[in-house]
């Protein structure tokens, strides 16, 4: 196999060098390209369709998620290389870590990330598993129960993040989470452990393993930072 080729988008500069330098420092993985601005990132994305996409959602020109769409939009079903997305965004601005949420991207992360963490995202992304910040997952649940307590008794919820294929929901549908499996995912959802999730429910560690292994099953998740992704996207903890 060859090196992960990866494109950084970040408007500014310290950290764009930065992370261009200590990517290119590991073995495996190749920086192929930075922009500082939407339009020009999407040009380059374009021109190399990388494995990875590190992109910054508060770009000066246009934001990340216009790039995402535009640059999805762009190809082709007949394109061999997929790129895959990590967002970079901003914990201390709610509202863009939930607009880089429903950006629809394959990981997330806040930009103050340690480089190890990012290294790691980077690869769980690159071998198809998303990657999500607990911080950000904490903002996105506090985010749905806010809407959730906002709906009228008799009003249609709906959920602007819910994004989940067809046959995941009817599987859902068909075998849905038991209050107990729903309380073990809002605390995977909270990047807490089997162990730590084992003494906030009085659980014995085997139990824990037991409904954690269930949840993975009936969401169709590889591992618990898929189905925390999973259970944002289809508003399962409002």
């Amino acid at each position: 196999m060859g090196d992960i080729r990866v494109v950084i988008i970040e408007d500014h500069s310290l950290t764009r060098i930065g992370m261009r330098s200590s990517l290119n420092e590991q073995e495996g993985i190749q920086v192929v390209g930075d922009e500082a601005t939407a339009s020009n990132g999407l040009k380059l994305l374009q021109s190399t369709k990388p494995d990875i996409a590190i992109i910054d959602i508060g770009l000066p020109d246009r934001d990340g998620i216009w790039l995402v769409q535009q640059f999805r939009e762009s190809l082709t079903p007949e394109t061999a290389v997929q790129t895959k997305v990590m967002m970079l965004t901003s914990f201390a601005k709610e509202q863009m870590v939930l607009a880089a949420f429903a950006a629809g991207a394959d990981s997330y992360c806040v930009k103050t990330i340690k480089f190890e963490l990012l290294l790691e995202a980077l690869h769980i992304t690159h071998e198809g598993q998303s990657w999500i910040d607990p911080a950000i997952a904490r903002i996105v649940l506090k985010h749905t129960r806010q809407g959730a307590a906002a709906v009228k008794p008799n009003a249609t919820q709906t959920v602007a993040i819910s994004a989940i294929d067809p046959e995941q929901a009817s599987i859902l549908q068909a075998d849905p989470l038991t209050n107990r499996e729903l309380q073990v995912l809002e605390l995977i959802v909270q990047g807490y452990s089997n162990n730590e999730i084992a003494q906030k429910l009085y659980l014995s560690l085997g139990s824990v393993k037991v409904y954690v292994r269930g949840v993975l099953n009936k969401l169709c998740a590889s591992d618990r930072t898929q189905a925390a992704v999973l259970a944002l996207r289809a508003g399962l903890l409002n």
